[in-house]
């Protein structure tokens, strides 16, 4: 999986130091801000495909019964927010900032591409190197998912939002890893390389 990545040095010691600690500090979390006012908040945020195979010409781009991945630390997820407040003239502020964003875990939301997805039924990372080795989120949510067309006809899905400890994640064997999303109709898969997680979990790789 290609991270939307141009390398900093700063921006990789800042993410660093932010996993680290227990709880983010006020300076830490206007850092993370900051980056995102600046435009930069890709540089936290790794995203994917997740589909059934091997995309076949003619098919739709992502292959049929995709999903969208995306993969965040907090320090990610705050940047992204302060990115979206700034387009919208809506900007964050410290005092805004939920509790949980301050406590460090790494965040992987899975959407449906189109109505050719499955309905989510979990959501776990899985060494490439060690298949054995599977790591279960400690929470998971899911939210409904519709679309509509002009005769009225719906479909609906639903889109998870699965939260693991990175302090379980330094735990996995250094390599890639597999996010797999699991549904009635088998896995999807799609891959965080070794680069990507050097950079999404900086200071947490072995």
């Amino acid at each position: 999986m290609k991270a939307l990545i141009f390398c900093s040095i700063l921006i990789v010691g800042l993410a660093s130091s932010m996993l680290l600690a227990q709880q983010l500090s006020d300076a830490e979390v206007l850092a993370a801000i900051k980056i995102g006012e600046t435009g930069k908040p890709a540089q936290l945020v790794s995203s994917c495909a997740a589909a059934a195979g091997k995309v076949l010409p003619g098919a739709p781009r992502k292959g049929i019964g995709a999903f969208d991945v995306t993969v965040a630390n907090n320090i990610g997820r705050i940047a992204m927010l302060a990115a979206n407040g700034k387009r919208l003239y809506k900007p964050l502020a410290l005092d805004t900032v939920p509790d949980e964003l301050r406590s460090p875990s790494i965040v992987v939301t899975v959407d449906p591409y189109d109505p050719s997805a499955a309905f989510i039924e979990h959501v776990v990372l899985k060494s490439k190197e060690q298949p054995d080795v599977v790591l279960q989120p400690v929470n998971i949510e899911k939210e409904p998912v519709e679309w509509s067309n002009m005769l009225g006809g719906k479909a609906e899905r639903n889109r998870a939002i699965a939260t693991f400890d990175p302090a379980r994640v330094k735990d996995l064997p250094a390599g890639d890893v597999d996010v797999v999303v699991v549904t009635p109709k088998g896995e999807r898969r799609c891959k965080i390389g070794e680069k990507d997680r050097a950079m999404l979990f900086a200071g947490r790789v072995k």
